[in-house]
C-alpha cells in the first residue's frame, strides 16, 4: 500500500512540475504579445520603427490598422499593417556620419 502511495505521490509532483514549467513559458510568451500590441495600438507621427521583415522608417501617418511610413534612406512612402511591426527603432538615421566607403586596412 505504501508503494502504490509513493508512486501517487511521485506522479502527482512531476505533473505538478511539468504545469508549472508550461504555465512560466506561455505566462512569459503571452505577456511579451501583449506589451507588443501595446505598442502597435499606440504607434504615432513620428516614431522611428522596424518592421518584422527589417524594413526601417518614420510614421508619416497612422490608419485604423496600418500605418504610413516614409522608408530610410530615400524617404519612399508605404503602407504597413500594424502587426507587420516588430517594435521601436531607437537607433539614429544621421548620413551625415556614415561612412560612403569601407575604410582601408592597414597593413
Amino acid at each position: 500500500m505504501s508503494e502504490d502511495l509513493n508512486q501517487i505521490i511521485t506522479t502527482i509532483v512531476v505533473v505538478l512540475i511539468i504545469l508549472i514549467i508550461y504555465y512560466s513559458s506561455t505566462w512569459q510568451r503571452r505577456k511579451q504579445e501583449k506589451e507588443l500590441k501595446k505598442m502597435q495600438d499606440d504607434l504615432k507621427v513620428g516614431d522611428k520603427i522596424i518592421t518584422i521583415s527589417g524594413l526601417t522608417g518614420v510614421i508619416s501617418e497612422v490608419l485604423e490598422d496600418r500605418v504610413i511610413v516614409e522608408l530610410h534612406p530615400d524617404k519612399n512612402k508605404v503602407s504597413i499593417e500594424k502587426w507587420a511591426i516588430a517594435g521601436l527603432d531607437v537607433r539614429t538615421f544621421d548620413n551625415k556620419k556614415r561612412p560612403t566607403k569601407a575604410p582601408k586596412k592597414k597593413e
